[in-house]
């Protein structure tokens, strides 16, 4: 019996021996990508967080060999085109290039169909951009102070615009009005397509990135008052930041980055995550990415997904102290 064991097991080292192309077929990432890529990216088109997803993934096409179809499928914050995500086949052919509104939309729906913290891998954020609060130049503030002084004296409050019911550009303007102290009535759009109501006088402020926001300041369309990140924005080095004119905790990055089914085999989310590192490395994508104030997050999936996980709870208790519900 033992002989015949011995037996069995040699042939068996044998075969493998003589076919390792067996194992190597085991590894689901050997082949991968064989084939084209579908990216559901649940933004608005045209929105500067539409520029950054094609930028970044027309480029990682090219290091993966193989083509990304990207499709624009906003709605309900996100969550429509996120929802779809979740519940893809993972075998690493669907992915999701979202914005933090991906961790705000935890906060504000209570009726998800999926978990944002387990229903998804975190692959590799690609960037980070800041946000300048603007208002038309018709308003006649001299900067921040004056335009808070103002806001705390107009008993109705002021308005403000934004992409959405939890759109990152709604979060950040809520967490500076916190920090300021001012009362203000939200006016959500759909998409990015906000600026003409600020520019026109019809709606008081509003954060846009300044990816977009960007042509209109130069050209005088736009004020804008200050930006919404720790540290100054390159394309605006005279501009000061929120916390630099005493507003504490007023600060807010607009990130974006990939994810992938959560079930996806673990060695296809780190061949993806090490491609996104390698095409963010690519000097031509890092000079586009400058042009528009896109600060470079380089971190592993592990790092990744600790990010998403804190952002989660620090979004639910600002949700919490502003009462935002969605509409």
């Amino acid at each position: 019996m033992k002989r015949c064991a011995l037996i069995m097991l040699a042939v068996c080292g044998l075969v493998i021996a003589a076919c390792p192309h067996v194992l190597a077929q085991s590894d689901p990432a050997q082949n991968w990508p064989a084939k084209p890529i579908h990216a559901m990216v649940p933004l608005a088109p045209g929105t500067g967080g539409d520029v950054v997803a094609r930028l970044s993934l027309n480029a990682l096409a090219q290091t993966l060999g193989q083509s990304i179809v990207i499709e624009n499928k906003g709605g309900a914050g996100g969550t429509i085109g996120a929802g779809q995500v979740a519940k893809a086949e993972p075998d690493g052919y669907t992915l999701l290039f979202h914005s933090s509104t991906h961790v705000i939309a935890a906060s504000l729906y209570t009726n998800l169909p999926y978990d944002t913290a387990n229903d998804f891998a975190a692959v590799a954020p690609v960037g980070s951009v800041p946000s300048a609060l603007v208002v038309s130049p018709s308003k006649g503030f001299r900067d921040l102070k004056d335009f808070v002084e103002k806001a705390k004296a107009n008993p109705a409050g002021f308005t403000y615009a934004s992409a959405g019911v939890g759109a990152t550009t709604h979060l950040t303007a809520e967490r500076f009005r916190l920090s300021a102290g001012f009362n203000a009535v939200h006016v959500p759009f759909r998409g990015g397509g906000f600026q003409p109501e600020i520019m026109a006088g019809r709606v008081d402020f509003g954060y846009s990135p300044i990816a977009t926001s960007l042509p209109n300041i130069k050209e005088g369309r736009l004020q804008a008052l200050a930006v919404s990140s720790p540290k100054r924005a390159t394309a605006l080095p005279d501009l000061p930041t929120t916390l630099e004119m005493g507003y504490a905790n007023s600060d807010y990055v607009i990130w974006f980055g990939i994810f992938l089914p959560a079930r996806t085999p673990r060695a296809i989310v780190d061949k993806l995550a090490d491609a996104v590192r390698k095409t963010m490395e690519q000097p031509a994508l890092r000079e586009r990415f400058a042009g528009l104030d896109v600060t470079p997050m380089p971190m592993t999936p592990p790092e990744f997904d600790a990010l998403v996980r804190r952002d989660i709870v620090a979004n639910a208790a600002l949700a919490k102290a502003a009462g935002l519900k969605p509409n």
